[in-house]
């Protein structure tokens, strides 16, 4: 069995007592609408626009930088691969940081179920090559051997049902590298009914969202789809997102190398949520002994 000797749970309360004094709603396995295979992609791709615009307006996820650059200097990770990046996530606002602390050759690789390629193509035209896609679909509980880096799922990770997102994280055990999950969204009623307001937000921001879309403009003033969308689909995130206990759960039944594990809840001085993080690495111990297997010796381990 993993090993979860580092599961640190840092958030104010624990437990029934504490769900009853939050508010927190029971979990609802729900699906996103921009999320579905129907959904027509103009759709989808104006919701990720919008998020990542967002996080990277914001900058919820700034403060975790410190954090982030921490673990990847512990396992010696030579590239992230960000899973289920949407419009690019928060990379446009942290994408600097990375490069200095880690130098020019380290890359911010962008993978997702539907990418949305012009958001890709943007987000590595504005950083130089630093950040980078791939242009197929990627399934982020089975990524292919040869894509290896430290892994990051920013607000993705509630999209996941119990059975899949336990394969997300078995999918990382498996490969021997390193797994961060950041998530804003909770099951409180207070950030359920925040989300009505995203609408006015949607409407107030558009005009500042890149790549330029006129279908954009059309699905948002004209017919304003995209403001409810964002709404509807920002309820069903909360509904559906993981408590810091779930996850800890999670962590705790993994299968393989033994990786430690951070847990926290933590306040961000940007972000009316606080985020929820969970950080998974090897142990050091085990660290080297990956990095000498040959691509066939793990290949057999994921099996």
């Amino acid at each position: 069995m993993c090993n979860m000797s580092k599961a640190i749970r840092l958030f104010p309360g624990s437990g029934q007592n504490y769900k009853k004094r939050m508010f927190i709603l029971k979990r609802i396995e729900l699906g996103e609408i921009h999320d579905q295979p129907w959904c027509p992609r103009v759709l989808r791709n104006a919701v990720t626009d919008f998020l990542q615009y967002s996080t990277n307006h914001w900058g919820q996820y700034t403060p975790l930088l410190p954090t982030l650059c921490y673990f990847l200097q512990r396992v010696d990770a030579r590239q992230i691969i960000d899973l289920c990046s949407g419009g690019c996530g928060p990379w446009q606002g942290l994408y600097g940081t990375i490069s200095r602390a880690f130098g020019k050759s380290f890359r911010i690789i962008l993978t997702d179920r539907y990418p949305n390629l012009a958001a890709f193509q943007l987000a590595r035209d504005l950083s130089g090559g630093v950040i980078d896609f791939r242009e197929e679909p990627l399934d982020a509980c089975a990524l292919p051997k040869e894509i290896d880096g430290f892994r990051t799922l920013f607000g993705s990770f509630h999209h996941f049902a119990p059975a899949l997102a336990q394969q997300v994280l078995q999918d990382a055990v498996d490969s021997g590298h390193g797994i961060g999950i950041f998530e804003m969204t909770d099951r409180r009623l207070a950030t359920v009914l925040t989300m009505l307001t995203a609408p006015l937000f949607v409407l107030l921001h558009t005009p500042n969202i890149r790549p330029f879309r006129w279908s954009r403009l059309l699905l948002t003033y004209l017919l304003p789809v995209v403001p409810l969308l964002v709404m509807v689909d920002g309820i069903i995130s909360c509904l559906r997102s993981y408590t810091p206990e779930e996850l800890t759960a999670m962590t705790a039944s993994l299968t393989g190398s033994p990786y430690e594990w951070e847990i926290q809840r933590r306040n961000s001085p940007r972000s009316p949520f606080p985020i929820i993080s969970v950080i998974g690495c090897p142990k050091p111990e085990t660290i080297a002994k990956w990095h000498s297997k040959t691509p066939e010796q793990i290949d057999h381990n994921r099996q």
